[in-house]
């Protein structure tokens, strides 16, 4: 894991998490297990918390609302084969099941090699941080284990920016969202590529001085192609 201070890069790219490296959601040892007893539950709840209440979920991935009252909000009926913190907990536990893109994260890793930082830059909760915290410090496993893609890949992050922290979303400010990483790294947006799933995150990077690359993840073979021509060319490498 590199440190800041100990390492200077002459590029960065910015990495969205859910959309592009993960499309697996929150609660997924529940959500994806229809004999689970909070699946139906737990599931419809998600659903109306996603599709219909976004303020609430936005002040949630701005750090204004902790996970344990989100789970308030859920009003899933108590179960008595569960401990009162159930729901809080695998909120955290089911962020390490979390499948990831590994075609992707083998690019980002031939893009680290020419002394560009990866850098994870995620609209997201307080749970996802403390966990993608928690692995990053982890040391390395000796064997790998079909969980592990998780912690594998926070180790490749030279650096976390989530929205829960900065406590603003990527598309609102992203000059506050970034600059402060930038400029304390001697880099500006002219050295920076976000790698995002949103139009609007990729068009206000874009307008703050970066570059910007959608990432269509129906389209993964194809995107993963494109993604690698774009990628060499902003790196300037053959």
């Amino acid at each position: 894991m590199n440190q800041q201070g100990q390492v200077r890069w002459n590029k960065v790219i910015f990495v969205d998490w859910h959309g592009v490296l993960s499309l697996d959601p929150f609660w997924m040892s529940i959500i994806h297990n229809e004999e689970h007893p909070l699946h139906s539950s737990l599931s419809e709840a998600v659903r109306y918390l996603f599709a219909e209440n976004d303020s609430l979920v936005r002040d949630w991935m701005r750090g204004n609302v902790t996970t344990s009252q989100i789970v308030d909000s859920l009003q899933i009926e108590a179960n008595p084969e569960f401990p009162p913190d159930y729901l809080a907990r695998k909120s955290v536990d089911d962020c390490q099941l979390m499948r990831v893109n590994s075609q992707l994260i083998l690019l980002l890793q031939s893009a680290q090699q020419t002394g560009t930082a990866i850098v994870l830059a995620t609209d997201n909760m307080d749970c996802f941080h403390d966990v993608i915290l928690r692995a990053r410090q982890q040391s390395p496993r000796l064997k790998e284990t079909k969980t592990t893609s998780f912690f594998t890949t926070a180790r490749l992050f030279d650096d976390v920016l989530c929205s829960s922290t900065q406590r603003i979303l990527k598309s609102e400010d992203p000059r506050r969202f970034f600059e402060h990483w930038l400029s304390s790294h001697t880099l500006d947006f002219s050295d920076a590529l976000l790698l995002d799933d949103l139009e609007k995150n990729c068009r206000e990077f874009q307008a703050a001085g970066g570059t910007a690359i959608q990432w269509k993840s129906d389209l993964l073979d194809v995107e993963a192609g494109k993604f690698h021509t774009e990628l060499k060319s902003w790196l300037q490498i053959s």
